[in-house]
């Protein structure tokens, strides 16, 4: 699959390489280039990332460090974006290398952002804070208030993932004022989304639903179709936990409608999933039911296109390289032919008695030459398709490592799903008895109050436990193991709780999975706690989805 490049911006970057301006207009020029690909790269990122490459390449050709790491820095927040997390590492540091010897501080502190982003992609939360940190003293010895601004909104959103929410809203807060002072509309909507994520996670909904609702109102005054598309997305989430189903179910279709318009597959799934969880809160099952269906028909499509756009910018990386390779081919033989023929004119021009001689044996050297030339060629030909083909056979078995990593999670949150639906069906068998119970005679209760029993047996005696742990263990290896050397020895029902809680679960499903109380709950959490022999103020949650 090709990726479409504009003949005019070919031309124009060979215009500016050979053109007879001076080299500081060239880069000027080049400058405003990179402004229009970074711009560009929010819509057309296939694009934008070829014209980037072309640039470093350029770029290095003529040693100019500044536009080599700017284009870097946009190329790897390309790759970024497509999932291709090392490539996307290698270009970001080489930006920052250049960036550190330039002395470039705006640019430097840009590039420490980036790779916060990218550290808490790969799990390392820590190592962003670090990042962002970074960023934020650079910025303030530069006087830079937007940078400012935005590199806290970052450590604000990193304390949220950690669970340190004061701190989190803290920065939020700070990043808010920030903004306000610059009017920088867009970045403000962004922060106010963040902060009602924070109550969200807090469960203080009425606080979540006022600042989703600011995000919503500037995103929809600035026109950002896709920011606006999350913040419908939120605010539907939050009047369904307000159990305002009704009302949250206009703004998941909304949302839906939008995504669907725009062609934001990631987006739509998301509202369809919402919906579907709209639906099943107001008890019509069979929406609910046909919705999900189609949110999964949806993360197929996401999946597939994800896989496209990845697999192109590789190819459009592949062919750079080898035309870059070309290129520098001819250019050594052009080279070598010249320099042969000033030598055979030389000796000409000395040697006229032996002219002749001397030429023909010059003819039979370029025809040998030639004929090594080629052997040449055709040796690093086969090379190449090997080094190809051993690409292919290492990038199958990724495939197939990642198909199966992602059939094992898919099994694990069925059965944890199937688990939860169990449980509640028994809940609801459970109450309908104990109604029962008031009104039939005294023999017919002593039945009865035997059946809760067995159903409440049934709760803390589950027999999928071992399937469900099974499934587990493939997922999280040495979870288990590395939990009870932490504690000294946890109880079947403490494992139980750890699992459900590195899921990701809220409390509620945890509840409804275990069969117990919300109170019995937290007194569950404090016992586990103090067996992972945790911190005051750490979180659990926390730190059992670090193991």
């Amino acid at each position: 699959m090709k990726i479409p490049f504009p003949i005019l911006s070919i031309a124009f970057l060979w215009a500016l390489l050979f053109s007879n301006a001076s080299v500081g207009q060239s880069t000027e020029e080049f400058h405003q280039r990179l402004n229009y690909v970074d711009s560009l790269a929010k819509r057309q990122p296939d694009q934008a990332f070829l014209m980037a490459t072309e640039i470093v390449e350029l770029g290095k050709q003529q040693n100019w460090d500044t536009l080599v790491g700017v284009s870097q820095l946009i190329r790897g927040k390309i790759l970024f974006q497509f999932g291709l997390f090392q490539p996307a590492s290698e270009a970001f540091y080489e930006a920052e290398h250049i960036f550190e010897q330039e002395n470039l501080i705006s640019h430097l502190a840009q590039t420490h952002n980036a790779l916060g982003e990218l550290y808490y992609k790969i799990k390392s939360t820590e190592d962003a804070l670090q990042r962002h940190e970074s960023a934020l003293k650079l910025y303030q010895t530069i006087d830079d208030a937007s940078g400012v601004a935005e590199t806290k909104s970052f450590i604000g959103g990193m304390y949220e993932k950690m669970g340190a929410y004061p701190k989190a809203l803290a920065f939020q807060r700070e990043a808010l004022l920030l903004f306000e002072d610059i009017d920088h509309k867009e970045q403000l909507a962004f922060v106010h989304e963040n902060v009602g994520s924070i109550y969200e996670d807090l469960e203080q909904y009425d606080s979540a639903l006022v600042y989703f609702q600011k995000a919503y109102e500037l995103n929809f005054e600035i026109g950002d179709s896709l920011r606006l598309i999350s913040n419908l997305n939120n605010l539907g989430d939050v009047y369904r936990k307000t159990m305002e189903a009704e009302r949250g179910l206009k703004y998941s279709l909304e949302a839906a409608q939008i995504s669907a318009r725009l062609g934001f597959l990631d987006q739509q799934k998301s509202a369809v999933v919402d919906i579907s969880k709209a639906y099943a809160e107001m008890q019509d099952f069979s929406n609910a039911y046909k919705f999900l269906e189609q949110s999964r028909e949806l993360s197929e499509l996401v999946y597939s296109e994800e896989s496209a756009r990845q697999i192109a910018i590789q190819e459009a990386q592949n062919h750079l390289f080898t035309k870059n390779q070309q290129i520098k081919q001819l250019e050594q033989m052009r080279v070598i032919d010249a320099r042969l023929k000033w030598a055979l004119l030389f000796l000409v021009a000395l040697l006229c008695v032996l002219g002749w001689v001397i030429f023909n044996r010059q003819k039979l050297k370029i025809r040998s030459n030639k004929n090594l030339l080629e052997q040449q060629k055709e040796t690093l030909a086969v090379k190449e398709r090997l080094i190809s083909t051993e690409k292919q056979n290492r990038k199958l078995l990724e495939l197939k490592m990642e198909a199966e990593e992602q059939a094992h999670s898919k099994a694990l949150t069925a059965q944890t799903l199937h688990v939860i639906d169990k449980n509640q069906m028994l809940e609801d068998i459970q109450l309908r008895l104990r109604n029962i119970l008031e009104e039939e005679p005294k023999e017919q209760k002593k039945k009865i109050r035997n059946l809760i029993k067995q159903i409440d047996y049934n709760f803390s005696h589950d027999t999928d436990w071992e399937d469900f742990k099974h499934s587990f263990e493939k997922v999280h290896q040495d979870f288990f193991r590395k939990i009870q050397q932490q504690s000294g020895g946890l109880t079947p029902a403490e494992m139980k709780l750890a699992s459900l809680m590195r899921l990701n679960l809220n409390s509620k499903e945890i509840a409804s999975t275990l069969g117990i109380s919300m109170d019995s709950l937290r007194i569950s959490r404090y016992r586990l706690r103090k067996k992972m022999k945790l911190e005051k103020g750490d979180s659990l949650q926390q730190f059992l989805l670090c193991i």
